[in-house]
Protein backbone atom coordinates (compact mmCIF):
# COMPACT_ATOMS: atom_id res chain seq x y z
CA UNK A 1 0.00 0.00 0.00
CA UNK A 2 1.22 3.31 -0.79
CA UNK A 3 2.39 5.47 2.27
CA UNK A 4 2.25 9.43 1.82
CA UNK A 5 3.87 11.60 4.84
CA UNK A 6 3.90 14.84 4.84
CA UNK A 7 7.90 16.47 4.78
CA UNK A 8 6.89 19.15 7.34
CA UNK A 9 4.48 17.85 10.09
CA UNK A 10 5.72 13.81 9.23
CA UNK A 11 2.12 12.92 9.48
CA UNK A 12 1.36 9.83 7.26
CA UNK A 13 -1.68 10.83 4.07
CA UNK A 14 -4.36 8.64 2.91
CA UNK A 15 -7.49 8.75 1.36
CA UNK A 16 -8.95 11.25 3.77
CA UNK A 17 -5.76 13.34 3.00
CA UNK A 18 -4.89 16.12 -0.15
CA UNK A 19 -1.44 15.92 -0.61
CA UNK A 20 0.54 18.47 -2.10
CA UNK A 21 3.55 18.11 -4.77
CA UNK A 22 6.18 20.72 -5.28
CA UNK A 23 7.83 20.85 -8.47
CA UNK A 24 11.01 19.61 -7.02
CA UNK A 25 8.90 16.45 -6.12
CA UNK A 26 8.68 16.69 -2.53
CA UNK A 27 5.15 15.89 -0.99
CA UNK A 28 3.44 18.11 2.03
CA UNK A 29 -0.10 18.13 3.19
CA UNK A 30 -2.43 20.73 2.11
CA UNK A 31 -2.91 22.64 5.74
CA UNK A 32 1.40 22.44 6.36
CA UNK A 33 1.19 23.79 2.52
CA UNK A 34 -0.92 26.29 2.62
CA UNK A 35 1.24 27.74 6.31
CA UNK A 36 4.30 27.40 4.74
CA UNK A 37 4.07 28.47 0.91
CA UNK A 38 1.69 31.25 1.83
CA UNK A 39 4.86 33.03 3.23
CA UNK A 40 7.07 35.89 2.09
CA UNK A 41 9.39 33.80 -0.27
CA UNK A 42 8.62 30.40 -0.11
CA UNK A 43 11.11 27.47 -0.45
CA UNK A 44 10.86 23.70 -0.13
CA UNK A 45 11.73 22.28 3.40
CA UNK A 46 13.69 19.51 1.60
CA UNK A 47 15.67 20.50 -0.69
CA UNK A 48 15.59 24.81 -0.48
CA UNK A 49 14.36 25.94 -4.22
CA UNK A 50 12.27 28.59 -4.39
CA UNK A 51 8.41 27.54 -4.73
CA UNK A 52 4.92 29.28 -4.35
CA UNK A 53 2.02 27.78 -3.57
CA UNK A 54 -0.09 28.50 -6.85
CA UNK A 55 2.71 26.08 -8.78
CA UNK A 56 2.03 23.30 -6.32
CA UNK A 57 0.01 20.39 -8.11
CA UNK A 58 -2.68 18.41 -5.84
CA UNK A 59 -2.04 14.93 -6.44
CA UNK A 60 -5.60 12.82 -6.78
CA UNK A 61 -4.85 9.58 -5.53
CA UNK A 62 -6.94 6.39 -6.19
CA UNK A 63 -6.13 3.31 -3.88
CA UNK A 64 -9.39 1.76 -3.42
CA UNK A 65 -9.48 -1.69 -3.00
CA UNK A 66 -12.32 -4.69 -2.51
CA UNK A 67 -12.40 -4.29 1.20
CA UNK A 68 -12.39 -0.33 1.01
CA UNK A 69 -14.84 -0.15 -1.43
CA UNK A 70 -17.45 -1.76 0.42
CA UNK A 71 -16.46 0.91 3.43
CA UNK A 72 -16.92 3.56 1.10
CA UNK A 73 -19.67 5.31 3.19
CA UNK A 74 -18.24 5.28 6.02
CA UNK A 75 -14.80 6.75 4.63
CA UNK A 76 -16.84 9.48 2.92
CA UNK A 77 -18.39 10.29 6.52
CA UNK A 78 -14.60 10.46 7.70
CA UNK A 79 -13.54 12.01 4.89
CA UNK A 80 -16.04 15.08 5.15
CA UNK A 81 -15.22 15.18 9.31
CA UNK A 82 -11.93 15.22 8.59
CA UNK A 83 -11.80 18.07 6.08
CA UNK A 84 -14.15 20.31 8.31
CA UNK A 85 -11.95 20.14 10.83
CA UNK A 86 -11.27 23.18 12.76
CA UNK A 87 -7.92 23.53 12.21
CA UNK A 88 -8.26 23.34 8.52
CA UNK A 89 -10.84 25.69 7.81
CA UNK A 90 -9.55 28.05 10.30
CA UNK A 91 -6.14 28.00 8.59
CA UNK A 92 -7.89 28.91 5.01
CA UNK A 93 -9.75 31.68 6.38
CA UNK A 94 -6.62 33.07 7.62
CA UNK A 95 -5.55 32.57 4.29
CA UNK A 96 -8.58 34.78 2.88
CA UNK A 97 -8.38 37.42 5.80
CA UNK A 98 -5.04 37.69 4.69
CA UNK A 99 -6.32 37.86 1.01
CA UNK A 100 -8.59 40.37 1.83
CA UNK A 101 -6.26 43.19 4.16
CA UNK A 102 -4.05 42.70 1.09
CA UNK A 103 -6.59 43.46 -1.55
CA UNK A 104 -7.67 46.57 0.58
CA UNK A 105 -4.20 47.69 1.25
CA UNK A 106 -3.80 47.18 -2.72
CA UNK A 107 -6.79 49.62 -3.52
CA UNK A 108 -5.38 51.94 -1.15
CA UNK A 109 -2.08 52.05 -2.84
CA UNK A 110 0.14 50.55 -0.16
CA UNK A 111 0.09 46.93 -1.87
CA UNK A 112 1.40 45.50 -4.65
CA UNK A 113 -1.85 44.10 -7.03
CA UNK A 114 0.05 41.58 -8.47
CA UNK A 115 0.38 40.46 -4.41
CA UNK A 116 -2.66 41.02 -3.79
CA UNK A 117 -4.45 38.84 -6.85
CA UNK A 118 -1.74 36.08 -5.77
CA UNK A 119 -2.65 35.79 -2.39
CA UNK A 120 -6.15 35.72 -3.25
CA UNK A 121 -5.04 32.98 -5.85
CA UNK A 122 -3.62 30.93 -3.26
CA UNK A 123 -6.77 31.02 -0.45
CA UNK A 124 -8.83 30.39 -4.22
CA UNK A 125 -6.49 26.47 -4.61
CA UNK A 126 -6.30 25.71 -0.80
CA UNK A 127 -10.58 25.70 -0.78
CA UNK A 128 -11.40 22.49 -1.88
CA UNK A 129 -15.46 21.60 -2.77
CA UNK A 130 -15.26 19.33 0.83
CA UNK A 131 -14.40 22.15 2.57
CA UNK A 132 -15.93 24.94 0.82
CA UNK A 133 -19.31 24.62 2.95
CA UNK A 134 -17.74 25.08 5.64
CA UNK A 135 -16.16 28.51 5.00
CA UNK A 136 -17.46 31.84 6.44
CA UNK A 137 -19.67 32.49 3.67
CA UNK A 138 -19.24 36.81 4.57
CA UNK A 139 -15.29 36.56 4.08
CA UNK A 140 -16.24 34.88 0.83
CA UNK A 141 -19.09 37.74 -0.24
CA UNK A 142 -15.90 40.49 1.39
CA UNK A 143 -13.65 38.47 -1.13
CA UNK A 144 -15.99 38.41 -4.28
CA UNK A 145 -16.82 42.42 -3.54
CA UNK A 146 -12.74 43.38 -3.42
CA UNK A 147 -12.02 41.29 -6.35
CA UNK A 148 -14.94 43.37 -8.29
CA UNK A 149 -13.54 46.72 -6.08
CA UNK A 150 -10.15 45.39 -7.98
CA UNK A 151 -12.00 44.59 -11.24
CA UNK A 152 -13.01 48.05 -11.30
CA UNK A 153 -9.78 49.57 -10.53
CA UNK A 154 -8.35 47.87 -13.40
CA UNK A 155 -10.68 49.11 -15.71
CA UNK A 156 -9.80 52.50 -14.55
CA UNK A 157 -6.60 51.61 -14.71
CA UNK A 158 -7.07 50.73 -18.28
CA UNK A 159 -8.60 53.52 -19.05
CA UNK A 160 -5.52 55.49 -17.77
CA UNK A 161 -3.35 53.40 -19.69
CA UNK A 162 -5.53 54.02 -22.78
CA UNK A 163 -5.25 57.48 -22.40
CA UNK A 164 -1.97 57.43 -21.27
CA UNK A 165 -0.89 55.68 -24.53
CA UNK A 166 -2.69 58.53 -26.45
CA UNK A 167 -0.94 61.09 -24.54
CA UNK A 168 2.32 58.96 -25.51
CA UNK A 169 1.57 58.74 -28.70
CA UNK A 170 0.65 62.45 -29.15
CA UNK A 171 4.20 63.55 -27.52
CA UNK A 172 5.96 61.28 -29.09
CA UNK A 173 4.41 62.85 -32.45
CA UNK A 174 5.43 66.47 -31.11
CA UNK A 175 8.53 65.10 -30.07
CA UNK A 176 9.23 63.79 -33.91
CA UNK A 177 8.19 66.87 -35.23
CA UNK A 178 10.16 68.89 -32.25
CA UNK A 179 13.12 66.38 -33.84
CA UNK A 180 12.42 67.26 -37.37
CA UNK A 181 12.29 71.38 -35.94
CA UNK A 182 15.24 70.90 -34.27
CA UNK A 183 17.21 69.13 -37.23
CA UNK A 184 16.09 71.92 -39.69
CA UNK A 185 17.40 74.36 -37.17
CA UNK A 186 20.66 72.70 -37.29
CA UNK A 187 21.07 72.42 -40.61
CA UNK A 188 20.24 76.41 -40.58
CA UNK A 189 22.71 76.79 -38.29
CA UNK A 190 25.19 74.83 -40.09
CA UNK A 191 24.98 77.15 -43.06
CA UNK A 192 24.91 80.42 -41.30
CA UNK A 193 27.96 79.17 -40.36
CA UNK A 194 29.54 78.84 -43.74
CA UNK A 195 28.21 81.61 -44.35
CA UNK A 196 29.38 83.41 -41.78
CA UNK A 197 33.16 81.90 -42.21
CA UNK A 198 32.36 82.62 -46.14
CA UNK A 199 31.73 86.47 -45.20
CA UNK A 200 35.07 86.12 -42.70
CA UNK A 201 36.87 84.78 -45.38
CA UNK A 202 35.90 87.71 -47.29
CA UNK A 203 36.66 90.44 -44.86
CA UNK A 204 39.50 88.79 -44.55
CA UNK A 205 40.46 88.86 -48.35
CA UNK A 206 39.33 92.84 -48.57
CA UNK A 207 41.36 93.48 -45.70
CA UNK A 208 44.72 92.67 -46.94
CA UNK A 209 43.19 93.90 -50.33
CA UNK A 210 42.86 97.02 -48.40
CA UNK A 211 45.78 97.03 -47.09
CA UNK A 212 47.91 96.99 -50.09
CA UNK A 213 45.73 99.88 -51.82
CA UNK A 214 46.77 101.57 -48.86
CA UNK A 215 49.81 100.90 -49.39
CA UNK A 216 50.04 101.66 -53.37
CA UNK A 217 48.10 105.27 -51.84
CA UNK A 218 51.18 106.15 -49.48
CA UNK A 219 53.70 105.10 -52.26
CA UNK A 220 51.61 107.44 -54.84
CA UNK A 221 51.70 110.23 -52.28
CA UNK A 222 55.23 110.21 -51.92
CA UNK A 223 55.22 110.30 -55.60
CA UNK A 224 52.88 112.62 -55.86
CA UNK A 225 54.50 115.28 -53.40
CA UNK A 226 58.51 113.89 -55.07
CA UNK A 227 56.54 115.35 -58.42
CA UNK A 228 54.78 118.60 -56.74
CA UNK A 229 58.05 119.64 -55.50
CA UNK A 230 60.19 118.54 -59.03
CA UNK A 231 57.14 120.50 -60.49
CA UNK A 232 57.76 123.50 -58.36
CA UNK A 233 61.33 123.41 -59.41
CA UNK A 234 60.44 122.99 -62.76
CA UNK A 235 58.02 126.05 -62.89
CA UNK A 236 60.50 128.11 -61.01
CA UNK A 237 62.99 127.18 -63.84
CA UNK A 238 60.56 128.18 -66.69
CA UNK A 239 60.16 131.46 -64.81
CA UNK A 240 63.60 132.32 -65.08
CA UNK A 241 63.83 130.96 -68.42
CA UNK A 242 60.83 133.36 -69.39
CA UNK A 243 62.50 135.95 -67.67
CA UNK A 244 65.50 135.34 -69.51
CA UNK A 245 63.85 135.03 -72.70
CA UNK A 246 62.14 138.46 -72.33
CA UNK A 247 65.13 139.91 -71.73
CA UNK A 248 66.82 138.12 -75.16
CA UNK A 249 63.54 139.59 -76.80
CA UNK A 250 64.41 142.62 -75.87
CA UNK A 251 68.06 142.91 -76.62
CA UNK A 252 66.77 141.11 -80.23
CA UNK A 253 64.48 144.28 -80.14
CA UNK A 254 67.03 146.16 -79.55
CA UNK A 255 69.57 144.62 -81.81
CA UNK A 256 66.42 144.78 -84.61
CA UNK A 257 66.36 148.56 -84.04
CA UNK A 258 70.09 149.26 -84.49
CA UNK A 259 69.78 146.65 -87.43
CA UNK A 260 67.39 148.62 -89.27
CA UNK A 261 69.06 152.53 -88.18
CA UNK A 262 72.03 151.41 -89.66
CA UNK A 263 70.18 149.74 -92.52
CA UNK A 264 69.07 153.29 -92.96
CA UNK A 265 72.55 154.95 -92.32
CA UNK A 266 74.14 152.47 -95.18
CA UNK A 267 71.34 153.42 -97.49
CA UNK A 268 72.29 157.32 -96.89
CA UNK A 269 75.93 156.93 -96.99
CA UNK A 270 75.02 155.45 -100.22
CA UNK A 271 72.98 157.76 -101.42
CA UNK A 272 75.66 160.66 -99.99
CA UNK A 273 78.22 159.33 -101.97
CA UNK A 274 76.98 159.25 -104.77
CA UNK A 275 75.73 162.49 -104.27
CA UNK A 276 78.67 164.02 -102.53
CA UNK A 277 77.19 164.90 -99.44
CA UNK A 278 77.92 163.40 -96.47
CA UNK A 279 74.76 163.69 -94.49
CA UNK A 280 74.61 162.02 -91.48
CA UNK A 281 78.06 161.05 -91.31
CA UNK A 282 78.27 161.98 -87.56
CA UNK A 283 75.29 160.01 -86.94
CA UNK A 284 77.15 156.51 -87.82
CA UNK A 285 78.11 156.44 -84.26
CA UNK A 286 75.58 158.29 -81.83
CA UNK A 287 73.62 156.29 -79.62
CA UNK A 288 70.75 157.79 -80.93
CA UNK A 289 70.37 155.46 -83.77
CA UNK A 290 68.76 153.24 -80.89
CA UNK A 291 64.99 153.06 -80.58
CA UNK A 292 63.74 152.20 -76.96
Amino acid sequence: MLTLRCRICLDVMGNDSTPMATQCGHIYCLDCATFHFAQADPFCAVCRKSQTLETMVRLFLDTEDDSTRENKSEVAHEEEQLSSSPVSVRSIERAGEDAVSMVKQAIAGREDMQDALLSCNTFVNCVTPREQPHINQELLREISFQLMLVQTELKDHEERFSRLKQEVQVARGAETAARLQSDEHRRLARRTEKQRLATAEDLRIQGERYQEIYQQLVVASEDANRQRVWAGKVLNELDEMKKEMESWREQAAKAKRKYYALKNDMKAWKQAAQGGTRRGHTRAGSDDLEIV
